[in-house]
């Protein structure tokens, strides 16, 4: 029990309670069918239960579970002590815009207006790739948490000039999505992805050659 409420998560413990009063009394309100998923046009293009608004606390809850799991049975365990702040950090804040989701949802069910989703979440993602950004550098060798390729779970330094590469473009690709809002709607999610792929695919072929340079050194 110790291992899944400690003062390292209490945050994220406070933000699936505060998710879950939201459902518990927002539920007795809700239409029969709530939004579940929306298009690239921002449209709600699938419904579900009213019941399904206590899947984000769900969800969250599942977060914390799965953090403390992943810290006990990773061989290099002790690293996770060494960035406990960042790791925990970003697990808060993907719960805090989960939670937002909720709200969100909420709200378009009992007909209140809101922004278009496509507005909406470039910025929460891009929020949250600033701070992921700013984290990683920070991140220690382990194998659940960061950019884990063969190159970098292979060779310390390798892991480190990865993450520090990586958390700059990852910063930079945060302001990245945050202006996509003011490109015409279509061509949001469009450069949106472009953007994640880039996120993506460039740090892990950075580890390969950091991992070719290093074993030439």
């Amino acid at each position: 029990m110790k291992k899944l409420f400690h003062q390292e998560n209490y945050k994220v413990w406070m933000i699936a309670i505060i998710a879950l009063l939201i459902a518990v009394i927002a539920y007795p309100f809700l239409p029969e069918e709530i939004p579940l998923h929306f298009g690239t046009n921002g449209e709600v293009d699938r419904y579900g239960g009213a019941w399904t608004i206590f899947l984000i606390p769900a969800v969250i809850i599942i977060l914390i579970i799965s953090a403390e799991l992943f810290r006990v049975i990773d061989p290099k365990r002790q690293s996770y002590a060494k960035f406990s702040r960042q790791y925990y950090g970003v697990h808060f804040l993907i719960s805090l815009l989960f939670m937002l989701l909720e709200i969100y949802i909420i709200a378009m069910s009992m007909g209140i207006e809101v922004t278009n989703i496509n507005h909406l979440m470039p910025i929460l993602v891009g929020i949250l790739f600033l701070v992921l950004g700013n984290s990683m550098p920070k991140f220690k060798h382990n194998y659940f948490c960061g950019i884990k390729t063969c190159y970098t779970l292979a060779n310390e330094d390798v892991w480190f000039m990865t993450h520090r590469f990586a958390g700059k473009l990852w910063f930079l690709g945060g302001f990245g999505m945050i202006f996509t809002v003011f490109l015409p709607t279509k061509a949001i999610w469009i450069v949106f992805i472009i953007i994640v792929a880039i996120l993506i695919i460039v740090p892990v072929l950075y580890s390969y050659f950091a991992y070719q340079r290093i074993n030439k050194k």
